[in-house]
């Protein structure tokens, strides 16, 4: 067994990394090269919190913008690897008995935003902050025409409890739309749609995010997501760097081959959704997992770190097109492509 280690941490669920993890992709391609482990599962608390700050050299993280566009800006020396663009649940909601039938209806109107205690970055709030505003964009309002409402939220492991939620976001934000101190509150990810059916007569939906045909109108933690590494390993470690991204363009080609076990890999990933959820959670999953570094991806991550910038996220701005590496992207799928003149050989 090799000294070097990687490490890997994932969210969103829908991700190459999970169907690479589940899938064994990864561990087919190193083997006993290196000792590949989950940052999830280690016992060490200033370890899991990498999965926010990237302080750890030897992690790949695949998932959520938010934390690896906030540690970039307050200095983690990383570098964007590739990109995935995968459509998430996304909507905006009021109470069925209120007056509010459209999104233009939300002028002058008080909006839930959670507040987290106790965390580094609160990227539910980002999350929040942002589905909110392309919704009032959609409508042609600003923010300034609304009242943004602080929810303070209990977290837990998963993230936060509130009406019939159990674990996940978004029911401490029902809670206050239901007693009178919001008027609209934003879902999203599964637990957001799992809120939304539970609670389906007693809800309005002004807007399904999700479906917006303005790519902008659908970028949040969840949409794009960047595939990161620390730019010291990437020097040091290069090839195991193209062979890690290989590994995910490989399970990325499987799902899109096999979508319902695609599904299944992502239900089961999620561990509180059916699958009926989780298809309609990502409507378009099975073509989604491939990463890239298309032109229209790299806009959608420089939108969402703009909107981070612009809204108090982040401690300093930078450049997003430096803090693209194109190479080991193109290695990697030099490597497949070699691979499979020598297989048809």
């Amino acid at each position: 067994m090799s000294d070097t280690e990687i490490l890997f941490t994932r969210c969103g669920g829908a991700t190459a990394s999970t169907i690479a993890i589940q899938q064994g992709f990864l561990h087919d391609e190193f083997g006993d090269d290196v000792t590949l482990r989950s940052l999830q599962e280690s016992g060490d608390a200033a370890v899991r919190e990498s999965h926010f700050d990237h302080s750890i050299p030897s992690m790949f993280r695949e998932g959520g913008n938010i934390p690896p566009i906030w540690a970039r800006a307050k200095g983690a020396d990383t570098v964007v690897l590739a990109i995935s663009w995968v459509d998430e649940f996304q909507s905006i909601v009021t109470r069925a008995d209120s007056d509010i039938r459209t999104l233009a209806d939300l002028r002058g109107k008080r909006l839930a935003v959670p507040l987290y205690a106790g965390i580094s970055i609160d990227f539910q709030r980002g999350a929040n902050f942002h589905g909110l505003a392309n919704g009032l964009a959609v409508a042609g309002l600003t923010r300034d025409e609304v009242t943004f409402v602080d929810v303070p939220v209990e977290r837990n492991v998963y993230g936060a409890t509130g009406r019939g939620s159990g674990p996940g976001s978004g029911g401490a934000e029902l809670d206050a739309l239901f007693d009178g101190r919001v008027d609209a509150v934003f879902l999203r990810q599964s637990s957001g749609l799992r809120l939304l059916r539970e609670h389906g007569t007693a809800l309005h939906e002004l807007v399904r995010l999700t479906d917006q045909p303005n790519p902008l109108h659908r970028i949040n933690n969840g949409t794009p997501r960047p595939l990161t590494v620390h730019r010291s390993f990437l020097e040091q470690n290069r090839n195991l760097v193209v062979r890690y991204i290989a590994a995910l363009l490989r399970a990325a080609e499987w799902a899109e081959a096999n979508p319902e076990a695609a599904l299944d890999a992502l239900t089961a990933e999620d561990g509180r959704s059916d699958r009926e959820t989780i298809a309609a959670t990502f409507p378009r999953y099975a073509t989604s997992l491939h990463p890239r570094l298309t032109e229209d991806y790299v806009a959608g991550l420089s939108a969402q770190k703009d909107f981070l910038r612009d809204w108090g996220f982040l401690e300093a701005d930078f450049d997003v097109a430096a803090w693209i590496d194109r190479g080991p992207l193109i290695e990697a799928r030099t490597l497949i492509a070699a691979e499979s003149r020598v297989a048809a050989e």
